[in-house]
């Protein structure tokens, strides 16, 4: 009996494999399926969202301008670095905006800010990974 469980199993395997690739016409509903979940809705920002973005986004550009002739880590920054660094999180918070995209801005600013130890703090304060793990945000995303 134990020699045979082996094919058995073979069978089974193939039987079931035989099955899922008889129905010619269905990989293209699954295809298309697949293809329409890739194409997923564009998120929609209000204009004081989108101002907010641009904002925010031209305070990490400023940012990384005074981060590029820093050489080495320091806990205070560059100078002024500290100061646009909380600029630009009243900038970030001047509107609510969808978790991930508040996410991504505050993920390019901690990389404009890698060699800056307050900065980098001030930005780990603001991330909202743990206030929606626990429900404390509304967690609305695009």
């Amino acid at each position: 009996m134990s020699r045979f469980l082996p094919a058995a199993c073979v069978v089974a395997v193939l039987a079931v494999f035989a099955a899922g690739c008889s129905s010619g016409g269905n990989h293209e509903a699954a295809t298309a399926t697949t293809a329409s979940a890739k194409t997923s809705a564009a998120c929609k920002l209000s204009a004081a969202q989108r101002r907010t973005v641009a904002v925010a986004s031209a305070d990490i550009r400023q940012l990384r301008r005074i981060q590029a002739p820093v050489q080495s880590f320091s806990q205070r920054g560059a100078p002024h670095q500290e100061e646009l660094t909380g600029k630009f999180l009243l900038d970030l918070g001047s509107s609510k905006l969808p978790v991930n995209v508040f996410s991504r801005l505050l993920h390019q600013a901690k990389v404009a800010t890698r060699l800056c130890g307050d900065c980098g703090s001030s930005l780990e304060t603001e991330e909202p990974v743990l206030g929606t793990r626990s429900g404390l945000t509304s967690g609305q995303s695009c």
